[in-house]
């Protein structure tokens, strides 16, 4: 199968995939293979890179590099046949790659590019637990050339979060309400959003059905956010993050929604174990800011368990966030975000309720760094 003409669809269009045993349409004769780790390419998000390629489990990584001459060909692998990707050139709108398990092959639209080259962007729509994507480098036809990529903005973010931080189910919308692989997209989360506003990088540090202590099942011998955060791939224990790679200037933390899905914990326990994150993360990042965000699926009516869990993860945060600024951190605060119920079907919010949660933290964000 060939890809076609798609700098022009739209994101929610279908495309046709080339797979691993087509061949581009484009000679290759006397081509040049390019590496990952070529310094060409650019990533932004945790990578492990591992031998030639680049290993991607965290929603939200992106793929930057530029090209003038004939277009090249990108080499990816897929573990599973839920690994998908948003393709965009020169900012133009996005548009879904879904790639096959296994090997793919996939070739940009022929045409040569101009002198100044184009800019082409690949983000990873989905995290983790549905699939490991590697990133193995492009084949480079005979008169394509690489340039230097643009540099990445000098702001940087982190969120560190679960499925909702990584943008799950994001595109639903009654009356479809497809919650598949298919509607999950980082890119719309609202953290990248905030990225895209404040013209920051831009780290999504996120596994769904994960918290602070549990997940949504109440499991607490899987890797939590305590694990997952020191690690660039989130569920390879031996695959450590150097946190010096990446200094950020502000890190929020939206946490809570999956340790208080089964019951109430007990709320000192609780504190605790958060609080014991904080100064994890507190510990690798001594320079930024932190914003201890109460984003949750959790209602507001009064009375009810849906909002003894709000109030009781609002109170910790908060507790928390007191607790860290009377011991001299000053760079810490709680914010408590208001209630985004999803649509009927599924309690994830949707794209337009991710623009709302993003204007909520703008201004906790611009106070703590002076932006």
């Amino acid at each position: 199968m060939r890809l076609i003409g798609y700098f022009l669809a739209i994101a929610a269009a279908p495309i046709l995939l080339q797979g691993a045993g087509a061949k581009p349409d484009i000679s290759m004769t006397n081509s040049v293979t390019v590496s990952a780790r070529d310094p060409r390419i650019a990533y932004m998000g945790r990578v492990a890179l591992s031998g030639e390629e680049a290993r991607m489990g965290f929603p939200g990584i992106t793929i930057r590099f530029v090209y003038r001459g004939p277009a090249p060909v990108l080499r990816l692998h897929a573990s599973s046949e839920n690994c998908n990707f948003n393709l965009a050139c020169n900012g133009w709108e996005p548009v879904f790659i879904h790639l096959e398990p296994g090997d793919n092959e996939i070739a940009l639209p022929t045409g040569v590019a101009p002198a100044g080259g184009w800019l082409v962007e690949l983000v990873r729509r989905n995290e983790s637990w549905q699939g490991v994507a590697s990133f193995k480098g492009l084949v480079l036809p005979p008169g394509c050339e690489l340039l230097p990529p643009p540099p990445w903005p000098a702001r940087k973010l982190m969120f560190i979060g679960d499925s909702i931080t990584g943008g799950e189910y994001v595109e639903r919308f009654p009356p479809e309400n497809l919650s598949t692989p298919r509607t999950a997209n980082a890119a719309r989360s609202y953290g990248m959003l905030l990225g895209r506003r404040l013209n920051a990088q831009v780290h999504l540090v996120s596994y769904g059905g994960r918290g602070v202590m549990r997940d949504w099942q109440g499991n607490t011998d899987v890797n939590n956010a305590p694990q997952f955060f020191q690690r660039a791939m989130p569920d390879e224990p031996g695959s450590r993050w150097n946190h010096a790679d990446y200094e950020p200037d502000v890190i929020v933390v939206s946490l809570g929604q999956n340790d208080f899905s089964k019951d109430l914990p007990d709320e000192a326990v609780y504190l605790k174990a958060y609080d014991d994150f904080a100064g994890e993360v507190r510990a690798a990042h001594p320079r930024a800011a932190i914003v201890l965000a109460g984003l949750s699926l959790f209602g507001v009516a009064p009375g009810t368990p849906d909002r003894a869990k709000r109030d009781q993860l609002d109170r910790v945060i908060a507790a928390v966030a007191a607790r860290r600024r009377a011991a001299g951190d000053a760079r810490i605060v709680a914010v408590p975000v208001g209630y985004y119920p999803g649509t009927p079907t599924n309690a994830h919010p949707v794209a337009f309720q991710h623009e709302q949660i993003a204007l909520e933290l703008l201004g906790p964000i611009r106070a703590i760094a002076g932006w």
